[in-house]
């Protein structure tokens, strides 16, 4: 029972209400409990239960907050690895491909100088990347040689003639074309003229039945054209330097082992033909020849239009 019917007890049967040591020794003996001791007892507890579970999640929370900052630190110093080992990986990939770089041309040099006194000795350590080389080559110097020379021509045989003068009177003023512009155009076409005398010659092997591939034929020609690159780089300097009249010489010369060039091709060329050799490679020939003519003529034809274009202003 609790206090109060514990005292009403008391009452009834003492007629009397019960004084403090009395209730003191029920209380203590156990005849009745007190509601507010049990109230008090169950809110200790129960804070106690609480903050006992607040504990666990303070240090929970103290030990996940541990866990997620030691993880993000191991995150922050993989991720700041990665991204070093990444910019050594690079730096290495470009220190790989310049010491490339540098062995091919080395090794492209050697090659040269191999081609250079044998050219049809097939020298060792052929790369593909040569042939690139050497008509880029070719089509570079022979364009910035033709630039030089027609940029003197015009200046020796045109501004200073009489042209001028009449260009004047009439009401045209002439000006020398010849600049940067002529360059790229004299660039562009000697590439073409290169690719017209490589495909040339692959279809006159096929009229011949020739087993050898585009590729093969340019493969031909990179060792054909070494002497040509040389004299046409010689050339270029020459035109630098203002020797005009040597410079066409050489470049004369460089067209001509082209020239040669193509012929020795054709010629030594297998015939698979039901026809005399004669007949078949002479076939061959006019086949290539017709193709250079045509593509020729057009590229020329294109090229004095425009510069007869800028030349002369109304």
């Amino acid at each position: 029972m609790n206090k109060t019917d514990w005292i009403d007890y008391f009452e009834a049967i003492h007629s009397r209400t019960p004084n403090e040591e009395e209730i003191a020794k029920a209380l203590a003996a156990g005849e009745f409990s007190d509601e507010e001791l049990a109230e008090a007892a169950e809110v200790v507890e129960e804070t106690i239960s609480e903050k006992g579970v607040e504990s666990e999640e303070t240090v929970t929370s103290v030990k996940n907050s541990d866990e997620e900052s030691v993880a993000s630190a191991t995150e922050t110093k993989t991720a700041a690895f990665k991204e070093k080992e990444k910019e050594v990986i690079e730096k290495l990939k470009d220190n790989q491909v310049i010491a490339d770089g540098v062995q091919v041309a080395s090794n492209y040099f050697a090659w040269v100088l191999d081609t250079l006194k044998r050219p049809m000795s097939k020298a060792s350590g052929f790369n593909s990347i040569y042939s690139y080389l050497t008509l880029g080559t070719i089509v570079l110097f022979a364009s910035l040689s033709s630039t030089l020379n027609l940029h003197a021509f015009y200046e020796k045989t045109v501004l200073n003639s009489n042209f001028p003068e009449f260009g004047d009177y009439a009401g045209i003023s002439s000006t020398n074309p010849v600049g940067f512009g002529t360059f790229i155009a004299l660039l562009f076409a000697a590439a073409l003229f290169i690719l017209t005398l490589v495909f040339a010659t692959w279809v006159a092997l096929k009229v011949l039945k020739s087993p050898l591939t585009f590729s093969n034929v340019v493969d031909k020609y990179t060792s054909l054209f070494i002497p040509a690159a040389f004299l046409v780089v010689v050339a270029s300097i020459l035109s630098l330097i203002r020797f005009n009249m040597l410079s066409y010489i050489v470049f004369i010369l460089a067209l001509s082992i082209i020239s040669i060039a193509l012929y020795y091709i054709i010629l030594t060329a297998k015939n698979n033909l039901k026809l005399d050799d004669f007949y078949a490679k002479l076939l061959a020939l006019m086949t290539c020849g017709a193709i250079i003519f045509v593509i020729t003529f057009i590229l020329v034809l294109i090229f004095t239009t425009i510069t007869f274009k800028s030349a002369f202003t109304m």
